[in-house]
């Protein structure tokens, strides 16, 4: 919503008379008027915040009725107060503020009688309402209007919505800014009339849901009668929004599946005991597997067990003949195994006759001492 320009105090009198006398046509030009005590008129305050004229004299009658005294409405709890003024907007709210302003007199006089009040002056009373707690802005306004007679434009939430919507008063004006604002185009003898019609409404059931709507573009008071007539015809139905169409669904990217696991990578990643897939052939056990290039490999001989011991045989006393080398034939007869990775048996070398080989010592068998010549 706009806000509302400024306007010359001349002016803001000339719209505003000419909004009374339109919403005369609508609620009357009977002004209601009240004949309380200062206690009373505090009271009716608080129940006719947001709420018609009419209601709230018949909650704060209700109130009166349904309790033996002032006294025991200021004992009793809200819930209690609650369910007397349950026809009113906000009732809990309003029984809550009914004890504390009971409770507040009481703690000062010692009584219900609060007519020391009208003897005050306008900063002393609003010294004094400043004291009374769970007080609001138009109960002391409603307050000081009515037992003072001060120039105060008494607005509440309601009053303040429905003049924003008329452009009454700025967008972003609060309770006393907009009394402020509305002072200078109403005179004091004025004020009760205007606020009665302002209050009956914003309270109208058939326009209080059109004052929920803010305007989209910026109001003055000029704008006031042209917002008055658009309230009164039917409301005009907004275009409907242009809903966007539904994205498509995203399709999320897969990974492909994995391909199975050939034959020779199976081979590989599975242990010499595991069981083979059915179609691949088992490795043959007895026939090793050649690679593409293949290398001449040397013969190694791994004993995985030391050779057999071999007793000794006893030589002559006289020339004893050393023991051959322990030879490859005769290493595999002992094990009982055969070299790995060859076919043929490679021929043991033989010692060049009559030679020693390089000097080489016979194998010690049994690791007994050969015996000694005996001494002739």
């Amino acid at each position: 919503m706009g806000t509302a320009k400024a306007t010359k105090a001349a002016d803001k009198s000339q719209i505003c008379r000419k909004l009374v006398t339109a919403l005369q046509k609508l609620y009357g030009k009977s002004v209601p008027k009240i004949e309380l005590s200062v206690v009373e008129t505090m009271l009716f305050a608080a129940c006719l915040e947001d709420n018609p004229w009419a209601p709230a004299e018949a909650g704060l009658k209700k109130v009166l009725t349904s309790y033996f005294d002032l006294n025991e409405v200021r004992v009793s709890s809200v819930s209690e107060l609650e369910q007397s003024l349950a026809p009113l907007k906000d009732a809990d709210w309003k029984g809550l503020r009914i004890r504390s302003i009971l409770r507040f007199v009481f703690e000062t006089t010692y009584s219900y009688d609060y007519e020391k009040l009208r003897r005050q002056t306008l900063e002393q009373a609003v010294k004094t309402l400043k004291k009374v707690n769970d007080i609001t802005p138009f109960i002391r306004d409603f307050i000081l209007h009515e037992i003072l007679g001060s120039h105060i434009i008494c607005l509440d939430t309601s009053m303040l919505t429905a003049a924003r919507w008329l452009g009454l008063v700025p967008a972003k004006a609060d309770l006393h800014d907009a009394s402020e604002f509305l002072k200078g185009g109403i005179k004091k003898s004025e004020i009760s009339e205007f606020c009665h019609l302002l209050r009956c409404l914003s309270t109208d059931p058939k326009y209080a849901p059109r004052f929920l709507d803010p305007s989209d573009t910026e109001l003055s008071m000029d704008d006031v009668m042209d917002r008055f007539v658009e309230l009164q015809s039917p409301p005009k139905k907004k275009p409907a929004k242009l809903v966007p169409p539904p994205e498509p669904p995203k399709i999320e990217k897969t990974a492909p599946p994995k391909k199975p696991a050939t034959a020779s990578v199976v081979e590989k990643a599975a242990p010499s005991k595991s069981v083979t897939p059915a179609g691949t052939a088992k490795p043959s056990a007895a026939i090793p597997s050649v690679p593409a290039k293949t290398q001449p490999l040397k013969p190694a001989v791994k004993l995985s067990t030391p050779p057999a011991k071999v007793p000794a045989k006893k030589t002559p006393a006289t020339n004893p003949t050393p023991a051959k080398p322990a030879t490859s034939k005769t290493v595999a007869k002992q094990t009982g195994k055969t070299v790995s990775g060859t076919s043929a048996k490679a021929p043991p070398a033989k010692p060049a006759a009559g030679k020693s080989t390089s000097n080489r010592k016979p194998a010690a068998v049994s690791g007994k001492p050969t015996p000694k010549k005996p001494r002739k």
